[in-house]
């Protein structure tokens, strides 16, 4: 897992010659086999990686393969069909799976109508609205979708509103998956999924002192009944934030000392979450709410005979980048779910997504695409749950997959850059691999993966899995890493 706030990615020149040179595209070529071809470059990664494989524990199990991206020669093959835990690898197949379903042009279209006295919200599944780094990649604040509604009414002529109607009825309302452990609900990385969701299902709260008083502010404010706020000012800072597996309230308590953040926390419901922090935001840009925040059904004969007021669009492709760079487990949930709630194209499906028919429609869907997934096991689509399993062999096979397909561009895009940006921004910032790796990194407990393509000094890409169930693996992937991009390079 990552933290949800890592640092603003860097640009450059140089970050540019490598993109092009892994987007480009090759001819399909049938794998051939294992066999040595000869070159110094295969023989020494061979026996590079199998010293490095020696040495893991004997309760630790690793998949690891290695394939030129260009011929389909397997360069390196170590348990390569053994189903293991993927961590957020996983979120390779889902975001193939939505790219090839749905495709680039896709967009969550996000609409706002006003009828009647009432604001109805009709929510499209989006992950994306107040996400603080699509926000930061627009120039725009993670408020502006609220600027933009507020605005809207008010060239209406609308300064008040009687109720505020939400229609999360895109995805089902199982919010939290069975697997995800209970007592880590109100984590950042275990926010629930819903049709409506905003600031990544998370509140963000700043604590400090003004005037010998505790200053508590939020993203996003929301109403007081949400808030018990049990803070003082002490000598030592150690303010925390709870809430109940099955409550909507934030509970502050501990001592403040200066000014710092506190780590972002899940909330209980999105849509009570979305449409509260709502309210809020309309009353304090002089839209009266008078009633209440209601969730209904609004039927579709209804809206096809009412113009929408706004439309707020997050495409497809942002998403994916958002998913894979900074592994962002909320947007995986929801490109997962929207798997069965959209049909090839973008058009609603009619019925609700969920877990299970979004894994139903991840397999046909990765079955269109020739990728073997015997052995396999998809229970959500972040890679949160232990009951998940894939082998490095199938990963492989949907990164040499990817690298061919029509929207290869698009799904390298989304992968995190060694010293560049995202999760690999820092683990693999050293002279050598910076801006050479470009791959998905998976982390849960027990768990330790990445999976990629390595760019070497000769002009060789190579497709690359590694998947570690087990101790005393920490830093094998780096490892695995440098040997791809260096071993035999000097005798070519």
């Amino acid at each position: 897992m990552c933290n949800r706030k890592l640092a603003r990615p860097g640009r450059g020149q140089a970050g540019l010659l490598v993109l092009a040179m892994l987007s480009t595209a090759v001819p399909r070529v049938a794998a051939q086999s294992e066999g040595p071809p000869g070159t110094p470059a295969f023989q020494e990664v061979r026996r590079r990686l199998s010293a490095l494989l020696a040495k893991l524990p004997a309760d630790t199990h690793a998949g690891l393969v290695v394939e030129n991206v260009a011929d389909g020669t397997r360069w390196f093959s170590y348990e390569s069909r053994r189903p293991l835990k993927p961590a957020s690898v996983l979120k390779l197949f889902v975001t193939a799976a939505a790219l090839e379903r749905l495709g680039p042009d896709f967009r969550y279209e996000t609409r706002v109508y006003a009828r009647d006295g009432e604001l109805w919200v009709i929510g499209s599944g989006d992950p994306g609205l107040g996400d603080e780094r699509l926000a930061e990649r627009r120039g725009q604040a993670v408020t502006s979708v609220f600027d933009e509604w507020a605005a809207a009414l008010k060239a209406r002529g609308i300064r008040s509103l009687e109720t505020i109607v939400l229609d999360d009825g895109v995805f089902d309302h199982v919010r939290r998956h069975s697997d995800w452990p209970a007592e880590q609900a109100h984590t950042w990385y275990q926010a629930p999924v819903g049709g409506l969701n905003f600031n990544d299902n998370c509140l963000d709260a700043r604590v400090g002192l003004r005037n010998g008083v505790v200053d508590l502010v939020l993203q996003p404010p929301l109403p007081t009944g949400f808030i018990r706020n049990e803070l003082a000012v002490g000598k030592q800072h150690r303010p925390s934030i709870t809430r109940g597996l099955n409550s909507d309230v934030f509970v502050f308590r501990g001592t403040v000392a200066r000014t710092g953040d506190l780590r972002p926390t899940a909330v209980g419901r999105p849509s009570v979450f979305f449409g509260h922090a709502l309210k809020l935001a309309l009353e304090s840009r002089g839209i009266a709410v008078t009633g209440q925040v209601v969730r209904r059904t609004i039927p579709s004969a209804v809206l096809a005979d009412t113009p929408p007021l706004a439309t707020h669009s997050t495409p497809l492709p942002d998403l994916l980048w958002r998913c894979n760079t900074f592994s962002q487990n909320l947007f995986a949930e929801c490109l997962l779910k929207s798997l069965a709630a959209y049909e090839p194209g973008g058009g609603r499906s009619g019925r609700p997504g969920s877990w299970e028919d979004g894994v139903r429609v991840l397999l046909a869907t990765l079955s269109d695409l020739d990728l073997t997934l015997d052995g396999a096991v998809f229970r959500d689509g972040s890679g949160l749950s232990h009951e998940n399993r894939v082998a490095a062999g199938q990963v492989v096979q949907l990164l040499s997959t990817m690298w061919r397909h029509r929207h290869s561009g698009v799904f390298l895009e989304s992968l995190s850059v060694a010293g560049r940006e995202g999760t690999l921004r820092h683990r693999l910032d050293e002279p050598l691999l910076r801006e050479r790796i470009r791959g998905k990194t998976g982390t849960i407990r027990g768990v330790r993966a990445l999976a990629g393509y390595a760019a070497r000094p000769d002009g060789t890409t190579l497709s690359f899995a590694l998947l570690v169930n087990g101790v005393g693996a920490n830093d094998l992937a780096r490892q695995v890493c440098r040997v791809l991009v260096e071993a035999g390079v000097a005798d070519q």
